[in-house]
């Protein structure tokens, strides 16, 4: 390659070429981005689950109770009882699972909402064992924990007595505030069977439910294969079509439209600039040999042969390319780090914020999750990306370098 012919064109092609560079440059910024984007979407949309640690949660449609006193399914979840839950464990997605039991409960000194849970080998009851700031994790028997959030607003301490009725339990342990985030948050967490016992004490949710000596439960939650494609939501409501399905897809519309570039609309721009860069390409390419015809005869006349004359051109392009590429990787990191510091918004739906909107003392609990995108650096597709822009790039060069062949140095004679 002689570098003087490609300096004297640069030279008198300067803001042209200057142009293009940087329009590569930031398309494969762009591009990173994209990636990035769409990989972490998953992960955002699954932000409200990740501190519970599960991919789903289940609940299944209920009755609106006529009256509120005692224990109180909320927003009118039904009970999912034993033999329903098998299916959902079975399902090819689902690695494992967790149930219980959360209800509202109106009388008595205080408005309590209460999750029962299983004292051992559960999930919920894994964290809020980890979650204990005073006391111990201890909810067998007539035992329970509750929130410092609850705690600090009713003047309770360890060991105090909390009423259901004429059920009575003891303060064991002391939880972080909120330790669940916005989802299903209790105040109190309490024994499965000892739910079970209050929920069929109340006679309003015996009226509705009519329950029978079959144990139950209104939430399931699903650790899911995060490898398995398909629709999941389909599939549980397959099983029931009065399952409720909370999992990422129901945030991911919600993300979208924050996140244009991984829209359809964003997706469709994409591919349009980069036809649109392509083109413009091919066109500087093209115009390159155009104002160098002349040049490129007399190159033939002295004893350039096509392969000389390929190697001259394409390696221009290549060093047009490579510049553009370290060019367009430090722009690509630099898009990350300002796409790690953006911050996305969710709204809860209330079944799973679950707190009572109609009581104002109950309405304050926020039910928007906000946080910053997880952004993650993926060396493989900047080395991958950088490579495929290159060879793309330089068989578009090829391709339009055939026109060599349609310059005869005869034409230029004199």
């Amino acid at each position: 390659m002689i570098l003087s012919y490609f300096k004297s064109f640069f030279n008198r092609h300067k803001v042209k070429t200057i142009i293009l560079v940087i329009s590569i440059a930031i398309y494969f910024a762009l591009t990173i981005a994209l990636l990035a984007l769409n990989k972490t979407l998953p992960e955002v949309a699954s932000l409200p689950f990740q501190k519970i640690g599960v991919g789903v949660v289940v609940q299944k449609t209920g009755q609106i109770p006529e009256h509120m006193v005692g224990a109180i399914f909320p927003h009118s979840n039904g009970p999912i009882y034993d033999d329903e839950i098998a299916p959902l464990r079975e399902l090819d997605f689902v690695q494992g699972s967790d149930s219980g039991l959360y209800f509202w409960y109106f009388g008595d000194k205080y408005f309590k909402t209460t999750f029962g849970v299983q004292d051992k080998g559960s999930s919920f009851a894994k964290l809020l064992k980890q979650n204990v700031e005073q006391g111990v994790f201890d909810i067998s028997g007539k035992n329970a924990l509750i929130t410092a959030d609850f705690a600090q607003k009713h003047n309770l301490k360890l060991a105090d007595k909390i009423n259901f009725g004429k059920n009575a339990f003891a303060v064991t342990g002391i939880l972080k505030a909120n330790l669940t985030g916005n989802i299903i948050p209790a105040d109190i967490y309490i024994n499965l069977k000892d739910a079970q016992g209050i929920v069929r004490g109340s006679k309003e949710m015996q009226r509705v439910y009519g329950f029978n000596n079959t144990d139950f439960v209104n939430v399931v939650s699903l650790d899911i294969n995060p490898k398995w494609q398909g629709d999941k939501e389909s599939a549980i409501k397959q099983l029931d079509k009065e399952y409720i399905v909370f999992s990422e897809k129901t945030f991911s519309q919600e993300v979208l439209e924050q996140i244009k570039l991984v829209s359809s609309l964003g997706k469709t721009m994409f591919v349009v600039l980069g036809i649109i860069l392509l083109i413009v390409f091919s066109l500087l390419i093209s115009y390159n040999l155009k104002t160098r015809e002349k040049e490129i005869a007399i190159l033939r006349m002295i004893g350039w042969s096509f392969k000389d004359l390929k190697k001259q051109f394409i390696s221009e392009s290549a060093i047009l390319l490579a510049v553009a590429l370290i060019v367009g990787n430090i722009l690509a990191i630099g898009s990350l780090f300002v796409l790690r510091a953006q911050t996305i918004s969710m709204e809860l739906p209330w079944e799973l914020s679950a707190k009572p909107h109609f009581l104002p003392e109950e309405n304050a609990i926020e039910r928007t999750i906000t946080a910053n995108l997880p952004i993650h650096f993926d060396w493989v597709n900047f080395a991958g990306l950088s490579l495929l822009f290159m060879l793309i790039f330089l068989l578009v060069s090829i391709v339009v370098f055939r026109r060599l062949k349609n310059i005869k140095p005869s034409e230029y004679m004199k």
